[in-house]
């Protein structure tokens, strides 16, 4: 679903607007959210330290699920819904201000991800 803040501009249409027979605006966003919601492979586990959490919510948005608002000396407790284990990249710039709990899976790929990084931006030999 897009975030309605990245709207930058629009243009009135000279249709007039169709609206479904017995539904209400509630009900039909309801059923996209319902299935996004649903359409998730995987939930990671994390602790976002506290100065990062408002970015983690601008760049995460509705993937991002706080745990009852729990929050440590460490920081916040967080689910974060990705649909493929290979989404969880989007945790790599936040670097060591989230620390991934779980599942295993996600702990490895993470890992595995910024083991390339590294050795992609390693000096070469020659330098």
């Amino acid at each position: 679903m897009d975030r309605l803040e990245r709207i930058t501009a629009w243009k009135e249409v000279d249709q007039p607007r169709r609206t479904r027979e017995n539904q209400t605006l509630a009900g039909v966003a309801a059923a996209p959210v319902d299935q996004w919601e649903r359409n998730h492979a995987i939930e990671v586990s994390a602790t976002i330290d506290q100065t990062q959490i408002e970015r983690a919510r601008r760049i995460l948005g509705q993937r991002l699920v706080r745990d009852g608002h729990e929050e440590s000396a460490t920081g916040h407790k967080v689910t974060i819904r990705f649909p493929h284990l290979e989404d969880v990249r989007a945790l790599l710039p936040f670097g060591n201000t989230i620390t991934v709990h779980g599942p295993t899976e996600a702990r490895a790929h993470l890992r595995d991800l910024a083991t390339d990084l590294a050795h992609h931006c390693a000096p070469s030999p020659t330098a």
